[in-house]
This record gives C-alpha cells, sequence and structure tokens, in this order.
C-alpha cells in the first residue's frame, strides 16, 4: 500500500519529524529529597535527552510530553486539577517550569504539557462554587441532575433519595458516575471519581475559560498540549442511558454512545485548534487522547478538512499480541483511516497501559522483541512517542498491597492488570539504592525494581550493544535520513512468516531517496526471505543492491549477503550506490 505524502524537510512542521518522549514527573528525577519526581529534576535531565549536540551520549529525542504537574490534591496523581495556571509545590514552582522551558528549548526540544479539560479537582474553586447553592453563577458550570423519582416512593410512603440519573458509569469508582450532594440535594456527574466532576461543555462561559487556560500556557512558550480524554468532553443533553455490552475492558459492558463521543466535541476541538493557530500557525499542536479502541472513531479527531487535532493518539499498538501481521493490519487500519493530509503517530507504551518490554516477553528473546519494536516504532510513517524507560527495557513491577498508591488499582486489587502502577516505577539512572531517582535517603514514592543495579542508564551507556545504545543509534539514523522522517511508505512483506518489511521513499532535489526495513518477529531463524516480498515489489526490490545501515545481526556498510533473517533481527538497508 501507498499513503499519502505531507511536505519536504523544508515545509514539513516540526512534530511530523519529532522524536517525542514523555516524562510522567513523579518518576522521573527528584532533587529536593521528597521521594517524588520534581521539574529541577527534569531539567536535570536534559542533557541526557538531548543536549543540542552531535556525537554525544544523549538519547536524542527532540520533544517531550510531560504529564501534570498542577496544583491538585492528588486523588488521580494530578488529573484532578485544583488550578490550572500553576505548579503543585510537589513538583517546584511555575518560575521552574519556565526555566524548564527555557532550557529545554535551547537544546532544540520542544515542549508539549497535558491539560486535563473533562473534569476539575471537587477542590477546584469553580467547583466549590458551583456546589454551593443551585442559584450560584457557576452551578451550570459542571453538570447536575435532581435524579429520577425513587422507586416504590408511593407505596413506602417516606421520603427518600432520588435515582441517580441513569446508568453511566465512573471508570475507577467501579460504580455509578453520579455522586449525592446532601447541601443543595442534587446529583453531579464524575466518571472517572467521585473528587472529579464534569464540567459542563455546553455552557460558553466555560468553553472561554478552559480556552484561556489554553492561551496562559501558549503565552509562556509550551509547544502545544496533550489533551485527556477529548472524546469525552460533551455528554447526551438528555442524560440518556447508554445500551449495555458484553464488552469489560476498557467499556465496563456500556456502549458509550451518550456519555462520550458527541458529535458536538468536534466544533470544540475546532475552536482549540484555531487558539492555537493564531500561536505562529502548525507550531504549537495539539495531541488528542481518544479514549477509544475503534480506530475509526479516533480518526475522524483529526477533522475530514484537518481542522481540530494535529494528531489523535493512536493506541492501536498497546492491545497487539507480538505478531507481524497483527501489527501490519493495526498500521493499515491508521493509516486507512485518518482523513487525507492528516498525520499519523505510533507508542508502544503510556503511563495507563503495561510496558511493551512486559507485555512482550519471552524467554531469552524478551530483548530482542524489544529492539524490533523500537525499530518499528521509529522507522514507520508517523510520529513516535516513547515512555521513559522503555529505551532502557525498563519492565512492569508488581506492587504489593501495602506499597499501592492507584487509586484503581487499589480499588481492583488483587487483579493486578488493572493497576496502573507497575508501568510507573521511578526511572532508573544508576546502581546506587534508589536507582539514581533520589539521593536523599528518603524511599521513592513507589518501590524501585531490583534489576536497576543492572538495568540502568549508566550501565547501558557503558555497553555499546546495550538497548540503550541501539535507540540513540535508531533516533540517530531517524533525524538523519529525511525519507525515515517525511517518506512515503510502501509494505514489502506484510507479516507473511512473522517478518514485516517496508520501504520508506522520498522524492528530493538530489532524487528519490529510499530505506527498507526488515523486521524479523519470529524466535527463528527466516530462510529466503525475499520469497515473500509482494511481486508488486519484488521486481523494483530486487533490481537494488542493498547495503545495511543499521542491523542487530550485521554490520553496518556490509552489503546483503544470504536472503537469511536471523530470530528477532532488526535489518535497515539502503541502496548500494
Amino acid at each position: 500500500m501507498s499513503t499519502r505524502k505531507t511536505g519536504t524537510t523544508e515545509t514539513a512542521p516540526w512534530w511530523q519529524r519529532a522524536v517525542f518522549y514523555q516524562i510522567y514527573p513523579r518518576s522521573f528525577q527528584d532533587t529536593n529529597g521528597d521521594g517524588i519526581g520534581d521539574l529541577p529534576g527534569i531539567i536535570n535531565r536534559l542533557d541526557y535527552l538531548n543536549d543540542g549536540k552531535d556525537n554525544t551520549n544523549s538519547l536524542g529525542v527532540t520533544a517531550l510530553w510531560i504529564s501534570p504537574f498542577y496544583p491538585s490534591p492528588m486523588t488521580d496523581f494530578g488529573y484532578d486539577i485544583s488550578n490550572y495556571t500553576d505548579v503543585d509545590t510537589m513538583f517546584g514552582s511555575l518560575d521552574d517550569f519556565k526555566r524548564l522551558l527555557s532550557e529545554a528549548h535551547a537544546r532544540g526540544i520542544r515542549v508539549i504539557i497535558d491539560l486535563v479539560l473533562n473534569h476539575t479537582s471537587d477542590q477546584h474553586p469553580w467547583f466549590i462554587e458551583s456546589r454551593s447553592s443551585k442559584d450560584n453563577p457557576k452551578r451550570d458550570w459542571y453538570l447536575w441532575h435532581p435524579g429520577r423519582p425513587p422507586r416504590f416512593q408511593w407505596l413506602l410512603g417516606k421520603k427518600r433519595r432520588p435515582r441517580k440519573p441513569n446508568n453511566w458509569l465512573a471508570i475507577f469508582e467501579l460504580k455509578g458516575a453520579w455522586w449525592w450532594d446532601k447541601k443543595t440535594r442534587e446529583y453531579y456527574l464524575g466518571t472517572f471519581t467521585r473528587s472529579q466532576p464534569e464540567v459542563n461543555w455546553r455552557n460558553m462561559d466555560v468553553r472561554e475559560a478552559m480556552y484561556d487556560v489554553m492561551r496562559f500556557w501558549l503565552d509562556l512558550g509550551v509547544d502545544g498540549f496533550r489533551l485527556d480524554v477529548v472524546n469525552w468532553f460533551v455528554k447526551d443533553d438528555q442524560f440518556r442511558s447508554n445500551p449495555w455490552t458484553t464488552n469489560l475492558n476498557p467499556d465496563l459492558f456500556q456502549n458509550h454512545i451518550y456519555d462520550r463521543n458527541r458529535p458536538e466535541t468536534h466544533d470544540i476541538c475546532r475552536g482549540m485548534r484555531q487558539i492555537t493557530e493564531k500561536y505562529n500557525g502548525d507550531e504549537r499542536i495539539l495531541v488528542g487522547e481518544i479514549f477509544t479502541r475503534i480506530t475509526g472513531l479516533a480518526a475522524e479527531f483529526h477533522g475530514y478538512n484537518n481542522d481540530e487535532l494535529h494528531m489523535a493518539f493512536n493506541f492501536d499498538f498497546l492491545y497487539q499480541p507480538w505478531s507481524a501481521r497483527a501489527f501490519f493490519q493495526s498500521i493499515e487500519r491508521w493509516y486507512g483511516a485518518i482523513p487525507d493530509g492528516a498525520w499519523p503517530n505510533f507508542t508502544l507504551s503510556n503511563h495507563d497501559q503495561p510496558r511493551h518490554y512486559g507485555r512482550f516477553k519471552e524467554k531469552g528473546f524478551t530483548e530482542a522483541r524489544a529492539r524490533v519494536a523500537a525499530a518499528m516504532v521509529l522507522t514507520l510513517r508517523g510520529t513516535p512517542f516513547l515512555y521513559y524507560g522503555e529505551e532502557i527495557g525498563m519492565d512492569n513491577l508488581p506492587i504489593h498491597h501495602a506499597d499501592l498508591q492507584d487509586p484503581f488499582g487499589k480499588r481492583t486489587w488483587p487483579i493486578r492488570r488493572f493497576g496502573r502502577d507497575p508501568e510507573r516505577t521511578p526511572m532508573q539512572w544508576d546502581s546506587t539504592p534508589f536507582a539514581g531517582f533520589t539521593e536523599h535517603g528518603r524511599r521513592p514514592w513507589l518501590p524501585i525494581p531490583r534489576d536497576s543495579v543492572t538495568r540502568n542508564v549508566a550501565v547501558q551507556l557503558d555497553d555499546p550493544d546495550s538497548l540503550l545504545n541501539f535507540y540513540r543509534t535508531l533516533i540517530t539514523l531517524r533525524s538523519r535520513r529525511a525519507e525515515l522522517q517525511l517518506g512515503d511508505i510502501r509494505f514489502l512483506i506484510p507479516g507473511t512468516r512473522n517478518v514485516l518489511a517496508y520501504r520508506r521513499d522520498l522524492l528530493t532535489e538530489d532524487g528519490n531517496q529510499t530505506v527498507a526495513v526488515f523486521l524479523n518477529f519470529a524466535s527463528r531463524t527466516v530462510l529466503d526471505f525475499q520469497r515473500d516480498i509482494l511481486s508488486a515489489e519484488r521486481a523494483t526490490f530486487g533490481a537494488e543492491n542493498w547495503k545495511v545501515l543499521l542491523g542487530t545481526h550485521r554490520a553496518a556498510g556490509s552489503e546483503v549477503g544470504l536472503p537469511t533473517l536471523q530470530a528477532c533481527e532488526v535489518l535497515i538497508l539502503e541502496p548500494a550506490r
């Protein structure tokens, strides 16, 4: 297949060429000894991420996505915001953030920040006002409902609390999403937890207040936003109950047609896009989390005229088995779903899902699989998003009940697959007792994995064959080859015999620039892999002589010899001219 082209290296916006790196601030670097990561810690580690120089030990990423650092009661670790325009003292100060932004930009690193606009904390001044009385001017800033008449009221003859308005669910509470307010005797909506009331996006004052929040951070110089649960912003104005289904995860047995994915949300996204475009056009971006596994639904949030999100997060890789065919089909779905001119993206892990290093384990081949996965996400057509620690192979740490921090993990214990603590453990920097995350003796907020003594940044930087150095080499290669950033993609082997292969082509003033990528997902040797190349591509591929740009089993610069792929081999080629 062939996908749409989007421009040259001169005209393409920065975010199409970028390699993003997600930082969960609590877990990256602690500088004040409280066991919790902070903004000064991120500043101290910027040179590791990218020092702005060539030929160094930097990872080479060019953009950061920083998870929430706003003032918050921390019932959902910052996704319950009580002040949108400041920094929680746990993480530092607004001046610290300004310095972080300045230091990152000086190194050529762009910064987007998490923005949670579907709900606030119940400690936010807006909600405190809203719940103070039914006639408060901010009452309509949140979703309130008097409830339905209680059952058998006529029979029991005494005043009972009204029933909840409908069957909508709070996903982190595992119960109904409507919460009774004793003072005003109405329900408010909180579809995550009771402490995260939903704002009323149909109220134009709310909409403008949220747009002002965006303007505040854009004026400070942020390069854009990662928008939390965009498709939850608007609810059905009749508050109808969702139909029931048999799907447990992630839908909790409901078809969410009334509490999510409402068509009015697209108008909000267009309004947000209009705001960002007033700040240097496409230089400030919107990346949206669309909480759904329906590929086409997520892709719609680019807007049919590409006037909504710059990128809708593609989470499909997070749910794929270790199979070349499965990944090929996932890639094809996303490329086919996004509108003409929209730009794809790929990610393997994040703060809400188990790390892929643990998902793709196989005895004797886990690290090799991690290299195949890294090569895939960093050479496909689309912007890659990395999650802190994946470059050293950080795993999911089983957390004992006494150490649990995640409210969802506590409620679903002992079903560990639902808790999010395992993928949020502190970054492993070195072999010291707390892995270099904190140096002041206080225990980190989550336990440090035992393998941090041998699996850490310091150890891997000194090992030329480490996973970290493989990531560094891949990112460097991507940064130097325009076809890996912006080129067209044509699939050569669509998962046959567990091999995924494709070529990237970009027409430049110097002619057609080409790179071919072969990824063996199999834990065995694949003989004569060239016979699996699609017939439509075989003649073109066979007409070229190829040499190795990067490989896990072959030296760079060598010409391709025997048409054999070793177990979990990565082979990236260029024409031998």
